[in-house]
């Protein structure tokens, strides 16, 4: 419905959903394919902020065998367990998910870390890579510094913050989609590197905008 798709498009146009849908899905399945090791199994698939399924689809449409679909949107969820299947659940906004250890293949998150605090990130990390197999992946999206431009209302403080620390959260208008949050590559490195290794990173490589990472779980 038009009310969902503006949730997360800059208009409730059917046609620029659809679009962006299929371009970033294909966009991960790219990635997926690039990195994916040619003797394991890929079957269990989870969206991590699925929101209506606008990704999901197409990838199931490209062989994708099982996907679920996790967010705190309730209403996107109730549209997606209707007709994209049982597996898409609402969650709080906080961890724990509602799977067991190590119970999918590939994980991916497409404009859900570039919109939260450290603290968030951090746990949502751990338990992404709780649920992933060991050997399995996850693909990220997140933004470069130089998005800055975005985000004007920048103070000097903030932008010196990021340049040190390479990491930086900053509040917006009051719903998630208003925050952004910068990465820097070496932050990712020291940080997300604790927990998996980072199998391929291409600056803007999601739309032209969001950059890509593609990361193997390390062993639990």
């Amino acid at each position: 419905p038009a009310a969902l798709r503006r949730r997360v498009g800059l208009t409730s146009s059917r046609d620029e959903f659809l679009t962006v849908g299929r371009n970033l899905s294909q966009a991960l399945l790219t990635a997926f394919e690039e990195r994916r090791r040619p003797d394991a199994c890929y079957q269990r698939w989870l969206d991590f902020g699925c929101g209506s399924g606008r990704l999901a689809r197409f990838l199931a449409e490209a062989g994708a065998e099982r996907i679920y679909g996790v967010d705190v949107d309730r209403a996107a969820i109730r549209w997606a367990r209707r007709y994209l299947g049982e597996g898409f659940v609402a969650i709080a906004p906080q961890p724990p998910l509602p799977f067991l250890e190590a119970a999918f293949d590939v994980a991916y998150a497409v404009s859900v870390f570039t919109h939260f605090d450290e603290a968030t990130q951090l746990s949502w990390l751990q338990e992404l890579h709780r649920v992933l197999r060991p050997g399995g992946l996850l693909i990220a999206s997140t933004h470069h510094e130089d998005l800055q431009w975005t985000r004007p209302d920048l103070t000097e403080e903030q932008q010196a913050t990021l340049a040190a620390e390479g990491f930086l959260f900053a509040p917006g208008g009051g719903l998630f989609n208003d925050n952004s949050t910068f990465h820097a590559l070496s932050y990712l490195e020291r940080t997300w590197g604790s927990l998996f290794d980072l199998r391929s990173y291409a600056k803007h490589g999601l739309g032209g905008y969001q950059d890509l990472s593609v990361w193997e779980a390390r062993a639990h």
